[in-house]
């Protein structure tokens, strides 16, 4: 019992003669050392500062891809914060205390040159925070905060960078990185996208199936979870599977997105109908969607006639008649006073065979003449 005690005791006391060593170790330093050593202190109450500020700002999400983002962030800032707590206590006591002190070559010039590259990020930020702010909600201030937390991840990864460039901290592997960081690190892969988890999702717009005019085809992949697919380049027509708020009705999509002035015509494509010879089915599916759109936008301008000329007269060629475009059945809503910038709506039915058939429903925003304008000039362009 009293060896046990002895070997207490001698615990204790070593340990504080480590403490002792060390306030001593800290005293002996030079003075590029205590230079060094503070110039680090600056930069670690600098990183603190910014976990903090993350971690309030993350905490106002309760889900979803900015707090994503920002978590990401914080987790960056928290790799940085472990480099440069090391690195000081390594030099105080002048010895490497794990493999993350261990330094790498230092490079003034990189340093110098990320130095710039931050400078000018936190202007970016600055500013897409001040866009960001003349929203009140919905999904444009949704985007523009979206873009602003992925701005702040690139500039903690600048930081890091920065860093091991200036005080020739050990560099962190992509693979030591927490498991949520690794999706902000670019990647080369040719694999097929994968599809976003709906708690990473952007919130819809309060546009038609969660569409709003003029947002491009990144803003589309980061509310919906699936990349548009280009379908017809001469017309800037893409496709997509689901919508950020999607109708029962509808199996797909079809987006004219302008490069220049984003999404400009929406159309909601119907599922397969299956119908008899007088198209009944096709009729009914047609004239419930049109009541609904009814309800919304007020009464439509009509059109359910077939061609004079047309030999499919009899009630039961009606789907024969439709399916070779010598009978209409639409319908058209025309602005000015429809809301979320749209210029215009329209149903109208289509048959696939004599016993199959679906209906579209288009929406043209007001910025679709430039639309139309930009696509006039590619073709007069190739002349």
């Amino acid at each position: 019992m009293g060896g046990f005690k002895l070997r207490k005791h001698g615990y204790i006391f070593c340990f504080v003669a480590a403490i002792i060593l060390q306030g001593c170790m800290e005293k002996d330093l030079t003075p590029e050392q205590k230079a060094y050593v503070a110039s680090l202190e600056t930069e670690l109450a600098q990183t603190k500062q910014d976990i903090d500020a993350g971690t309030r700002s993350a905490a106002v999400y309760s889900g979803g891809l900015i707090k994503d983002l920002i978590s990401t962030r914080v987790e960056i800032l928290k790799t940085n914060q472990a480099l440069l707590e090391q690195r000081i206590l390594a030099v105080q006591s002048q010895s490497s205390v794990t493999i993350a002190t261990v330094t790498s070559k230092v490079d003034e010039d990189l340093a110098s040159k990320l130095s710039v590259e931050i400078t000018q990020a936190k202007a970016g930020i600055a500013s897409a925070k001040a866009e960001a702010a003349q929203y009140s909600g919905g999904l444009i201030q949704a985007l523009k905060l979206s873009t602003v937390a992925t701005s702040e991840q690139t500039l903690a990864m600048l930081e890091q960078q920065y860093l091991v460039a200036k005080y020739g901290l050990n560099p962190i592997r992509v693979s030591a990185l927490p498991s949520s960081a690794l999706s902000a690190v670019p990647t080369t892969s040719t694999a097929p996208p994968q599809l976003l988890a709906k708690s990473n999702l952007l919130p819809p717009g309060s546009g038609p199936f969660g569409f709003e005019a003029g947002i491009s085809g990144d803003a589309i992949e980061k509310m919906t979870g699936e990349a548009p697919r280009l379908a017809k380049e001469s017309e800037n027509l893409y496709l997509l599977d689901r919508a950020p708020k999607p109708n029962d009705a509808f199996e797909q999509y079809g987006l004219v997105i302008s490069p220049t002035v984003g999404l400009c015509v929406v159309r909601g494509i119907s599922k397969t109908i299956q119908t008899n010879d007088f198209g009944h089915q096709l009729q009914a599916a047609y004239g419930t969607m049109k009541d609904a759109l009814t309800s919304i936008y007020g009464k439509p301008k009509t059109y359910d006639f077939l061609m004079p000329s047309s030999i499919w007269k009899d009630s039961n060629d009606w789907m024969t008649g439709l399916y070779k475009q010598d009978r209409t059945l639409a319908a058209e809503w025309r602005g000015p006073g429809i809301k979320n910038d749209i210029n215009s709506i329209s149903i109208d039915a289509r048959a696939l065979s004599r016993d199959k058939g679906y209906f579209v429903v288009e929406y043209t925003f007001n910025n679709s003449p430039e639309c139309t304008a930009e696509l006039k000039k590619q073709k007069n362009d190739s002349l």
